[in-house]
């Protein structure tokens, strides 16, 4: 019986998990090695079906400790991570100024923000700065919602808003990261403000 405090959908993911925990390592570390191989050279949604099991394999993975093991060799372009020793796969979200590029492996930081490539960083930050007053409208309090007059029609421009701004993401900024990286994994949705990745147009 799942613990209460948790979701129908945390519940649900960890279902989903099952498949990669009968792996052994050495299967876990071959399936992880072979799918950053796919992977490469791309730009892929957070919501990518692909994305979704191959995050549940690596958070596996890194319980298992299989990247420290090198029970599989990774595809020669991507360099270890700093923060878990993993291959590096980031992910960007609309908190990068402040979390860096996040390691899909981990969860941990994989870049601080003022490590980020220069050529790449300002447009990030400018990028980042548009958003957060965007988001913020999910999380105004009462006093805030009052003042705007009418807090639905706000809220529904903000989502539109951020529709917009994520698409730059995907669009413009993360293909300049993937000169960097052998692939990058981009946000493309905020629960908050009800946005999905279907919402998301390229």
């Amino acid at each position: 019986m799942p613990d209460e405090s948790e979701s129908s959908l945390d519940v649900l993911w960890q279902e989903y998990a099952e498949a990669f925990r009968e792996f052994d390592d050495l299967t876990l570390a071959r399936w992880l090695a072979q799918t950053l191989g796919q992977l490469e050279g791309k730009a892929w949604r957070l919501s990518h079906p692909l994305m979704g099991a191959y995050r549940l394999a690596a958070q596996l993975g890194h319980e298992r400790q299989i990247w420290l093991k090198r029970l599989a060799t990774p595809p020669a372009a991507y360099l270890d991570s700093p923060c878990c020793r993993s291959p590096m796969l980031p992910l960007l979200t609309r908190d990068v100024r402040d979390s860096g590029l996040i390691c899909q492996h981990c969860g941990e930081t994989l870049a601080p923000f003022e490590e980020i490539a220069e050529a790449v960083r300002a447009d990030l930050e400018a990028w980042a700065a548009d958003y957060a007053p965007v988001h913020a409208v999910a999380h105004w309090d009462d006093r805030q919602r009052k003042s705007a007059g009418n807090y639905d029609r706000a809220y529904d421009a903000a989502a539109e808003q951020a529709e917009h701004l994520l698409a730059r993401a995907g669009r413009d900024l993360v293909p300049r990261l993937l000169e960097i990286y052998p692939a990058v994994v981009w946000e493309d949705q905020d629960e908050c403000l009800d946005v999905r990745p279907e919402d998301i147009e390229l």
